[in-house]
């Protein structure tokens, strides 16, 4: 029994304290923040082999601009910096430090570019953010955080049997923390629509994974904005 107390008390650790501002944070990143300014390490991305050839291949014969209108994608600015992010906007849709540097250097984004990113830890558990590009009063965009997911090392219990008593620990706690919590079997499955409809958390387990049916904790993004493509507020570089 102390064994599991143990385990729950670590996992309720890693879920970090909550911030006023926002109902919806976990180790300190909420919801609505601005991904540009935390102040954490993200994990690095290895370019692999096939990366290298989709940049070949997709700029043969064509200009690195007809390729981002080409996937629905505006980034203004220079054809080296287009260059240095594309399979990683493009073909991988994650981003790390080196990207945000890259994005840095962007003069105005005019679609609603969207990228996750994990952070560096050495946790067990895994943190995941996806950002989402949005109109911030005629500057280049914001990278407004629009998810948080929580990766913990618990499994289904059926595959697991082990893991049982912690996630009906961790799924009341969690409960209590978020009201509106919806506990969902396939934290992907494509019956979660209605339920994320109206719930801006979610809690399941994702049977396609690098692990074994590890339990998910997903915090959404439930603001209303309008598309960056759409929004009067977008750099006026956006509308050459």
């Amino acid at each position: 029994m102390r064994i599991f107390h143990l385990a729950l008390g670590s996992l309720l650790f890693t879920l970090g304290s909550f911030a006023q501002a926002s109902d919806l944070c976990l180790q300190g990143i909420c919801i609505g923040d601005d991904v540009e300014t935390l102040p954490v390490k993200w994990k690095p991305i290895e370019l692999t082999y096939y990366d290298q050839k989709f940049v070949e291949t997709e700029l043969e014969g064509r200009t690195i601009e007809d390729v981002y209108y080409d996937y629905n994608e505006q980034l203004v600015a220079d054809a080296s910096v287009l260059k240095e992010i594309l399979p990683y906007v493009i073909q991988k849709q994650r981003f790390d430090g080196n990207v945000l540097g890259a994005l840095s250097k962007v003069k105005a984004i005019c679609s609603s570019l969207t990228l996750t990113g994990e952070l560096d830890s050495e946790s067990e558990h895994k943190l995941f953010v996806t950002f989402r590009a949005v109109a911030d009063d005629g500057k280049r965009g914001k990278l407004r955080v629009v998810r948080i997911e929580k990766q913990f090392n618990v499994m289904a219990p059926h595959l697991r049997p082990r893991d049982a008593d912690v996630y009906r620990a961790l799924r009341k706690a969690l409960k209590e923390e978020f009201p509106s919590l919806q506990i969902v079997r396939d934290i992907d499955g494509r019956a979660n629509v209605s339920a994320m409809q109206s719930a801006n958390a979610l809690l399941g387990f994702r049977f396609v994974s690098d692990v074994s049916n590890p339990l998910v904790l997903r915090l959404i993004d439930d603001a209303e904005f309008n598309m960056i493509e759409d929004d009067e507020n977008a750099s006026p570089l956006c509308q050459r």
